[in-house]
């Protein structure tokens, strides 16, 4: 988190009311979050991403703080704060949207897996429970897969791997550098100051 102030100098100035100050706090922020969504595309071009970090850039806006005078940057997008600060994941023992048990497992996606692909949880799939089976690999790991009768066969869709914890490293790469957002929000108040002044003088 950072702040920025701005200090106007020069001659006499024109007043200016808490609208416009605020509407140049806003810009500044906008322009601020222009920058981290350049940086998650920049992201998913580096990793080859096609579209956690794509999502990421959609889901990132500005928002007022309730107080009315200064603006904040929100990413609401899972998953992307476990990405830049890391950290140890662990089954919440609440229950489980598909089972209603308590959930003792996380369900990693494979890769080819339709939770990736769409982009969605286990329980926005709206499977049925009864077509849900956990198996084993060859190395012991077990995997959760959805059946679904055929004709004459089942059709068998593997879904991911279960673990009961997961450990991230952090990423610090995941925001700009301080200093390329602070230039940003001071670039979008420039740029929305300038006509104002313009216009008061």
């Amino acid at each position: 988190m950072y702040t920025l102030t701005i200090t106007l100098s020069g001659g006499k100035l024109p007043r200016l009311t808490q609208a416009e100050i605020r509407g140049v706090a806003k810009d500044a922020a906008l322009m601020s979050a222009a920058e981290v969504k350049r940086n998650f595309t920049r992201l998913a071009t580096a990793s080859g991403s096609r579209r956690f970090w794509h999502h990421a850039a959609a889901k990132t806006q500005v928002e007022e703080q309730p107080a009315g005078d200064s603006f904040y940057i929100s990413v609401r997008h899972r998953g992307v704060r476990l990405q830049w600060r890391g950290g140890k994941v662990l089954p919440t023992g609440r229950p489980s949207a598909v089972t209603g048990r308590p959930t003792r497992s996380l369900l990693i996606p494979f890769e080819d897996s339709p939770l990736r692909l769409r982009d969605c949880t286990l329980a926005e799939m709206h499977l049925p429970e009864e077509s849900l089976h956990v198996i084993t690999s060859r190395h012991g790991t077990p995997i959760l897969v959805h059946t679904e009768k055929l004709k004459t066969k089942y059709k068998l869709t593997y879904l991911g791997k279960l673990v009961k914890s997961t450990t991230h490293r952090p990423h610090p790469e995941v925001l700009p550098p301080p200093e390329t957002m602070r230039a940003a929000a001071i670039a979008g108040a420039q740029k929305s100051l300038t006509p104002l002044l313009k216009q008061k003088s």
